[in-house]
């Protein structure tokens, strides 16, 4: 709601007044001077050397600016930590062992465990002091943090001042000058042109270009070829059909429940009493869902009958799942057991897509599978006719029954944008010497997607200075953009001192009247700034933007817009983001007087050493 705070954390800190001196990296190089001690950097009188920077890491693959973004952050640590023992800031014992304790992977049912505390000492730390010592300087880290970071309050007033500036909006009317209006202006005769291009000759070069011929085997286009038949599709159906069908069966079941730990004797009694049931649905099939919710311990499906809707084979446990998919509609199975206890399924329902439904389908498959075996065989014979008569194509298409495809101009480092043309090892190929300069055939490139493509050069037109006519309209557009941008800008410039001295502002063909506000941002940023630094005490008020595109932008400020009410909780959001940005700005600060009261010396040891 309030992006403009974070996205313009500089002004916002201006604005409360907040010190915005940022904490940055300056390299290990740009510390003090260097020392011949084996140590990464000094701070204060603690060392940190490469073996901290690593185990820092953990082992993490790093790059140099990772490895200095993680000194950078030790070297913070070390300050917080030199000016905490300067103040006598230490962690007791008592303070230690709670901390500890509440870390929920030393726990177990919500109490500290000391099994699971000694099992994470032995994978990470060789002393349980060691890590007690690291939790103790994270503790005083985060209470020196807390004591600069944490205590920060703003007025309401404050709040209430900087939401009227980010929502205080501005009716503004926009008058642009483009290069283009002085085109009559700038001088585009053959005299200028020529000096233009005769000083910027380099930049009219034509590129390297060829124009190919080629041919394309490709496996689907085989298959489209083949012709299936229906007996082919008959068999393979039948042989695939629980898989392709999508084949769902619809079960019904009583369960009666055994529990892990069951003693022989109670898993035996409650088979007994399966059975029994068994033989009662058996005799009275039509009353299997009755007997069902009176006897089944399943919560999920007792209170439906046993119902337990379409499934897919491997949904199931693989006991039930084996039994399910080997019966017939209608049929009441055995005891089936499963690592819940003892099953009685009915299959009530097989459903699957038809024959019909699938041929389509399963035509494409069979024409795929045929033609991967064909489009292996051409690929062999593409490879030996292609070799063997290099000098042309013909032999490829006589024997293969290709047909020869034409490409436009390509250049060696333009890709087209087909996608066999434009593939880089297809481009590699056919700029090499074989084929651009003896003329020869490309060797077999696979572009992907069971293509595999012969080509060879059609027309090859070398690097080349253009000359001034073929580019005369290209160097006459440039140069109405560069002096005309000039002259924009300079008639701009003229205009904007002319509106602000009280000159010409009715005359002038001003566009639509827009609001704008820092809250909804409508203009670039720059024209924004452009836009609020006018001002607003005596209107209308007026700015002027130069942009990268050579217009000139002027600004006509009607109107200041108040900014409206915000609500409880737009406020509260905003001296969050305020009260963080306030804090940021502070904290740098901070780091930077500890800077200068704790020296920061490089030592003789590099980051990337491996020593």
């Amino acid at each position: 709601m309030f992006e403009f705070v974070q996205n313009n954390k500089t002004v916002i800190q201006v604005i409360l007044g907040a010190v915005a001196l940022t904490f940055v990296g300056f390299g290990v190089g740009s510390y003090s001077s260097a020392t011949d001690d084996p140590y990464l950097v000094k701070v204060g009188g603690s060392k940190i050397n490469k073996r901290d920077l690593d185990r820092a890491l953990e082992g993490r693959p790093s790059d140099p600016a990772t490895r200095q973004a993680m000194l950078e952050q030790m070297i913070r640590t070390e300050l917080l930590l030199s000016d905490a023992r300067d103040h006598g800031v230490t962690v007791s014992p008592e303070q230690l062992r709670k901390f500890i304790a509440a870390v929920p992977m030393f726990q177990e049912n919500g109490q500290f465990s000391a099994q699971r505390y000694s099992e994470f000492l032995k994978s990470r730390y060789p002393t349980a002091e060691a890590f007690e010592a690291d939790v103790s300087r994270d503790l005083i880290v985060r209470g020196q943090l807390d004591s600069v970071a944490g205590t920060q309050f703003l007025p309401d007033a404050v709040i209430s001042r900087v939401a009227a500036l980010l929502s205080e909006g501005r009716e503004v009317q926009a008058l642009t000058i483009k290069p283009s209006d002085f085109a009559a202006e700038v001088k585009t005769d053959a005299a200028a042109i020529k000096a233009y291009y005769d000083a910027n000759a380099k930049h009219y070069r034509s590129a390297e270009q060829i124009k190919l011929d080629y041919v394309v085997l490709s496996q689907d286009a085989l298959g489209q070829g083949i012709q299936i038949s229906d007996a082919d599709v008959q068999k393979y159906y039948e042989q695939h059909k629980a898989d392709l069908a999508g084949e769902q069966r619809r079960a019904s079941h009583i369960l009666l429940t055994v529990s892990k730990d069951a003693k022989p004797e109670q898993k035996a009694k409650i088979k007994a009493e399966a059975e029994a049931i068994l033989k009662d649905v058996r005799a009275n099939p039509a009353k299997f869902a009755e007997i069902a919710k009176a006897k089944s311990q399943d919560p999920g499906s007792a209170e439906k009958g046993g119902d337990l809707g379409l499934n897919a084979r491997g949904a199931m446990v693989k006991p039930f799942d084996d039994a399910l998919f080997t019966m017939k509609p209608g049929q009441i199975s055995d005891l089936v057991e499963t690592e819940y206890g003892y099953h009685i399924i009915r299959l009530d329902e097989v459903k699957s897509q038809s024959l019909a439904q699938l041929k389509g389908a399963i035509v494409a498959k069979l024409q795929k599978q045929k033609a991967a075996a064909l489009f292996r065989a051409q690929s062999e014979k593409l490879n030996e006719v292609s070799y063997q008569q290099a000098d042309s194509l013909k032999g490829v298409v006589e024997a293969l029954k290709l047909e020869v495809k034409h490409s436009g101009w390509m250049q060696r480092n333009q890709p087209a944008q087909d996608e066999v043309l434009g593939n880089a090892k297809l481009l590699q190929a056919v700029f090499s010497d074989d084929v651009l300069k003896k003329k020869h055939n490309s060797e077999v490139v696979d572009v992907g997607g069971g293509r595999l493509v012969v080509a060879r050069i059609a027309e090859h037109q070398p690097e080349r200075q253009l000359p001034v006519a073929e580019v005369s309209e290209q160097i006459k557009t440039e140069l109405i953009a560069r002096e005309g941008a000039k002259l924009a800008d300079k008639k701009g410039q003229a205009l904007l001192a002319e509106l602000k001295a009280g000159k010409s502002a009715d005359a002038q063909q001003w566009g639509a009247a827009q609001a704008v506000s820092r809250r909804a941002a409508s203009l670039p940023q720059t024209d924004m700034r452009a836009v609020f630094s006018a001002g607003a005490g005596k209107l209308p008020g007026f700015a002027g933007v130069r942009h990268d595109t050579g217009e000139y932008v002027l600004y006509r400020v009607n109107k200041v817009i108040p900014a409206p009410a915000i609500s409880d909780a737009e406020r509260g959001q905003l001296g969050g983001q305020l009260g963080q940005v306030s804090a940021e700005g502070q904290f740098a600060a901070y780091l930077k007087t500890l800077r200068e009261k704790y020296q920061v010396t490089p030592g003789k040891q590099s980051l990337n050493d491996n020593n």
